[in-house]
């Protein structure tokens, strides 16, 4: 953000590359083989492979390389089909969008595709979520954690995706109050575009497709409803990896 910048100078005062681990490899390949040999998968404007990761409802939760553009659905049978019925899938990861089950089943994974439906294939992690699990209660809890991961340098992300988190806390226990989803859209408008960083557009990119996909459950907590199959005690569908002990 100030110079001197990583390719002035870097790692050892040198000139450094910051770059996608993926992005290297998918390079050397293309060096290797060609572009026609890239281009023999994924899509005419998004070409080549990528990696996804699965998570949550997947019978076979993991990593998997697949060609850009292939089908929700076809995804879903790669990894051996659903654990349990889908209610509706986080696509691009805790910066992307949620969409309905019935909306993104037949939806290729591409950026074109995908942009219609306010979603991109971003760091290409897929969550399914149950129909057993709060929507409402997920989508607080990632919030939590988005507004607890900020580098803490601008007012964006230090009292912006704070008050949203908090907000959205309240939401999902049902004590928020009736204006709370004008308050979580007026404070999500002023953040986003203005911080240093991404970090708050994702956040609010993520929170804006929550409303719309789960519209029924989020009017239930509004009114001091939760959801009785899911409460936010419940439990994440996917809990937070621990963090790393340093060595």
């Amino acid at each position: 953000f100030v110079p001197p910048r990583p390719y002035e100078r870097g790692v050892g005062g040198r000139p450094t590359l910051i770059q996608n681990t993926e992005t290297v490899a998918h390079l050397g390949l293309v060096a290797r083989h060609g572009a026609d040999w890239f281009r023999a998968v994924g899509t005419p404007e998004e070409p080549g492979s990528t990696l996804v990761t699965l998570q949550g409802a997947f019978r076979g939760d993991g990593v998997y390389e697949v060609p850009r553009g292939i089908r929700l659905a076809d995804l879903v049978t790669l990894a051996g089909g659903l654990a349990a019925p889908v209610q509706a899938y986080l696509i691009g990861g805790y910066s992307g969008a949620w969409l309905g089950a019935d909306d993104a089943h037949d939806l290729p994974l591409d950026d074109p595709s995908l942009a219609a439906h306010g979603a991109t294939v971003g760091v290409g992690v897929v969550l399914a979520l149950p129909e057993a699990a709060c929507g409402v209660a997920e989508t607080a809890r990632i919030l939590r954690y988005l507004a607890d991961e900020t580098a803490g340098q601008c007012g964006p992300c230090v009292h912006g995706l704070a008050a949203i988190a908090g907000a959205a806390d309240q939401l999902a226990r049902g004590s928020a109050g009736r204006d709370v989803v004008e308050r979580l859209e007026a404070w999500s408008w002023q953040v986003t575009g203005r911080g240093a960083c991404h970090h708050p557009d994702g956040a609010t990119r993520m929170l804006a497709s929550a409303l719309k996909a789960f519209a029924a459950d989020v009017e239930a907590h509004r009114i001091g409803r939760p959801c009785a199959a899911a409460p936010p005690r419940r439990g994440p569908a996917r809990p937070k990896p621990p963090r790393a002990t340093p060595r």
